[in-house]
């Protein structure tokens, strides 16, 4: 099963943005993502805790702690994963095949290589750019 928590994360955050003025109770959201609200309300908590969403108890009206063009995909995912490694090695390998015994500590190394790429690629990607590409999409 696939981990869309980024993809989720990423989405609340632009609707929250792309719909400031507007009362934004968890259902509403979670009818955006076709998701059940409880599911939207443990992620937002995830993003007040990381500093990226602001909310007032009692008030349908979240925001974004800070401007869109300072919040990028990498603090969105270390916000909301469970586990922040991409991929993970099979550390239950064979240790008298002479493959089982390596292969583990070769691919944590390419991994690390994968990983790093990955998390610095997201964070040259800002709110700012998937809200723009949403209104790009939506207007073509």
């Amino acid at each position: 099963m696939a981990n869309t928590q980024l993809s989720d994360a990423t989405h609340i955050m632009a609707y929250v943005a792309l719909h400031a003025n507007d009362n934004l109770k968890s259902d509403r959201i979670a009818s955006s993502l076709n998701t059940d609200p409880t599911m939207v309300r443990r992620l937002m908590s995830k993003l007040r805790k990381a500093g990226l969403l602001l909310s007032t108890k009692g008030v349908a009206r979240p925001t974004l702690a800070c401007a869109p063009e300072d919040i990028n995909l990498r603090q969105i995912y270390l916000a909301v994963s469970t586990r922040p490694e991409l991929l993970s090695v099979d550390h239950d390998t064979s240790q008298d095949c002479p493959v089982g015994s390596v292969v583990p500590k070769v691919m944590a190394g390419y991994y690390r290589e994968i990983q790093s790429s990955a998390e610095g690629r997201m964070a040259r990607i800002t709110l700012q750019d998937v809200m723009n590409d949403i209104e790009n999409y939506q207007h073509s």
